[in-house]
């Protein structure tokens, strides 16, 4: 500190700039602040060992991290660097590290030759990634976090860290290169799927029509094992004919292109329940179904989540006559779809299963294990998710949603609805 008589102003400054820590003129009114001078210097000197202390531990901690810090001027210019950086450059001096093509920050002036402010951006931490190449050849991948401030003598100036993602880049890369292997071979297994079942459908339909003729032509000559073989062989060529069937409907949704339209879910289950008349009929089900909305969605594929929702709810029932409920909720975003029934139900064990291709719960049931996985993908390709609540001999209420897409064809019908959703129709 510097007290003294002189009560030159421009002496008490360049002192100041020179390193003191204040300065306190000789008189009476001075000396009641002297003793607080006093403390705030000494505070001052504490807080400044402290740094001083803490400052190579931080930096060796970096450079052992491999975390490179560096400090430049707004245009660019280099002033300090860490050895962690150096490294990270493949140099060995700043001067090296002018040479490589490294964008030190991304603090821009709108004209170039204006001094740097960027008053707004000050204190505002930015990180970004670059890609530089080293002076040995070899390109690395580094992130810079950078922030603007003023250093001690009131200049703006650049600090940064800087770190080597190449790693991450490098995995990033070959989980994308992966991903497309993945979507090559998974097109292929597709077109795969869909020749294989075309090509058998054939030789399918000429197995079971012969099968049927065999029968005719040997109707009460041919034994009771004879007549339980051939049963087995046209039950067969059935269920691998509606196996072909469901597993063409099945690429065809994985492989297809999808057209959205106004699809009135309304008189996409009155065709499913026109198609499933006998067997309504048959079972003395009772149908009860909410107003539905006018979705943007695909029809054809709509169609077939109702066909078979509603005709596995019919399907697997129990020994009372069939209950079921068609219902839609309206969300903030979505429409929530509802078909409920009386059926057998399902075990807890297998609900996270019950839409996996192929599996089939109860194999007393005919089926092909493909029309719940149909459903998921449906749902999945609009934008939506489906699920299941069950209690085993009580029946299941299978749920799906589909997004209400704002500002399209087809959804003023959608909304026009939404006052009517509550009504029952039996």
């Amino acid at each position: 500190m510097l007290l003294t008589s002189n009560r030159d102003e421009e002496l008490a400054v360049r002192g100041m700039k020179a390193g003191l820590a204040d300065c306190v003129f000789k008189s009476s009114k001075s000396y009641v602040r002297l003793a607080g001078a006093v403390s705030e210097a000494l505070d001052r000197s504490d807080t400044e060992r402290l740094v001083a202390r803490s400052e190579p531990w931080l930096q060796t901690l970096l450079d052992r991290a491999g975390v490179g810090v560096f400090r430049s001027t707004p245009d660019q210019r280099l002033i300090e660097a860490s050895p962690a950086l150096l490294n990270l450059l493949g140099v060995s001096s700043v001067a090296e590290a002018l040479e490589v093509d490294l964008p030190l920050h991304s603090f821009r002036n709108e004209n170039p030759g204006d001094r740097p402010t960027k008053v707004s951006a000050r204190g505002e931490l930015q990180s970004r990634v670059v890609e530089v190449e080293r002076p040995d050849g070899r390109k690395v991948w580094l992130n810079l976090t950078e922030i603007l401030l003023l250093d001690v003598d009131g200049d703006i100036v650049v600090d940064a860290l800087v770190q080597d993602i190449s790693h991450l880049k490098m995995g990033e890369e070959q989980a994308a290169e992966r991903l497309e292997e993945l979507e090559r071979t998974n097109s292929g297994l597709t077109d795969f799927a869909s020749v294989a079942a075309h090509e058998l459908r054939e030789p399918l339909r000429m197995v079971g029509k012969y099968a049927e003729l065999l029968k005719e032509d040997t109707a009460g000559k041919l034994g009771v094992e004879a007549v339980k073989s051939l049963g087995f062989v046209l039950d067969g060529a059935r269920r691998l004919s509606a196996l072909l069937e469901d597993l063409l409907s099945f690429t065809r949704i994985t492989s297809g292109w999808q057209t959205y339209s106004a699809c009135d879910c309304n008189a996409l289950v009155d065709d499913t329940l026109r198609q499933y008349e006998d067997e309504i009929t048959g079972s003395g089900a009772e149908i009860q179904r909410e107003r539905l909305p006018t979705v943007l969605a695909d029809s054809t594929q709509m169609a077939q989540v109702f066909q078979n929702l509603i005709g596995n709810a019919l399907k697997f029932r129990s020994k009372a006559a069939p209950k079921i409920r068609i219902s839609v909720l309206r969300g903030e975003s979505e429409w929530v779809f509802s078909v409920k029934d009386n059926g057998v139900g399902i075990e807890d064990d297998d609900l996270d299963s019950v839409f996996t291709i192929f599996r089939r719960l109860h194999p007393e049931y005919t089926g092909t294990g493909i029309g719940l996985a149909i459903c998921q993908r449906v749902v999945e390709r609009h934008g939506g998710r489906i699920w299941v609540e069950s209690s085993p001999g009580k029946g299941s209420t299978f749920s799906f949603t589909i997004p209400i897409r704002r500002g399209q064809g087809g959804e003023r019908s959608g909304a026009g609805v939404a006052e009517r959703i509550r009504e029952t129709d039996a």
